[in-house]
């Protein structure tokens, strides 16, 4: 049986789906995306749930009362990527250890869904070797696909750059920029496409996914075949949760709606309600910081 597990997956590879899943089950305490570089700002501010994270009302609820993330969650998201097992990650391991310990006063069980893990694999199982890992992967077309669509709902328009190698939708330019030292093939001029370099990415990121996860699933398998496929999680984790009444928070790819960018009035009032809830995040983040620093 494992108390820890870390969920990892690409952006848009079904991760917050798994993360919903297992929130829903409540045997675990879930946190999301710890590593998020706007998480103060959005835990205070609660960003608004992307569309097709379905079921997801709030994704920091879990964060209340986790007084000490003000000033020992940093700008991790984009700087050390990738983490050998040996490496010196002193700030990395007290963030997490404190992460790990509140939630486990909250629950004997606990799990960490982030989507920002991929090449710190080895790290991780270096640095929590009781942990295990799950992990959850998407076809690479169809990753893709949902990037590029992500980013023209969010511009609103067609074309976001996505035939150039610096396209960045779901920041996939500033990983492989960032990779690029330890992995040659991901740099912009060893690509002629955004998609040649994305499909790279994703081909990497597999490989070392599945070298240090317990388990790997499919995603278009999970969602078709939901208790059979969860199944072989469940019995990798020895989680108790009955799986059948879990099934109705799986939505198929199919079934899952188009999301368009909205537009008139409705999607400026809703542009202005997003800036509007992370300005005030913003400003709570600083009031908290201020506070701690005065002794308040």
């Amino acid at each position: 049986m494992s108390d820890l597990v870390f969920t990892t997956g690409g952006f848009s590879s079904g991760s917050t789906l798994l993360f919903t899943v297992f929130r829903k089950a409540g045997e675990y305490y879930c946190l999301y995306e710890p590593l998020h570089e706007r998480l103060l700002e959005h835990k205070y501010g609660k960003l608004r749930a992307y569309e097709h994270h379905y079921f997801v009302d709030e994704y920091f609820s879990e964060y209340r009362g986790f007084t000490a993330l003000t000033h020992l969650h940093t700008a991790m998201a984009a700087t050390n990527l990738f983490l050998p097992a040996a490496a010196p990650a002193p700030e990395l391991y007290r963030y997490l250890s404190y992460l790990i310990g509140m939630s486990f006063g909250r629950n004997p069980k606990v799990l960490l869904k982030e989507n920002r893990l991929t090449f710190r694999l080895g790290w991780i199982r270096a640095q929590f070797p009781a942990a295990k890992v799950v992990h959850v992967y998407r076809d690479c077309d169809a990753q893709w696909k949902s990037t590029v669509r992500r980013a023209q709902t969010f511009y609103g328009r067609q074309d976001v750059g996505q035939e150039s190698v610096t396209f960045n939708g779901m920041g996939t330019a500033n990983t492989c920029d960032a990779l690029a030292p330890a992995f040659p093939e991901l740099a912009a001029d060893r690509s002629k496409t955004g998609y040649e370099r994305f499909a790279k990415l994703w081909e990497l990121s597999l490989a070392e996914n599945e070298r240090f996860a317990h388990v790997t699933v499919r995603y278009e398998e999970l969602t078709r075949d939901f208790e059979g496929v969860a199944r072989e999680i469940w019995e990798a984790l020895g989680c108790t949760a009955e799986l059948g009444p879990l099934k109705q928070w799986v939505v198929t790819p199919e079934n899952q709606r188009a999301v368009e960018r909205t537009r008139g009035l409705q999607g400026v009032l809703r542009s202005a309600g997003d800036r509007a809830r992370f300005r005030y995040g913003r400003l709570r983040m600083r009031l908290d910081q201020m506070l701690r620093r005065s002794g308040a």
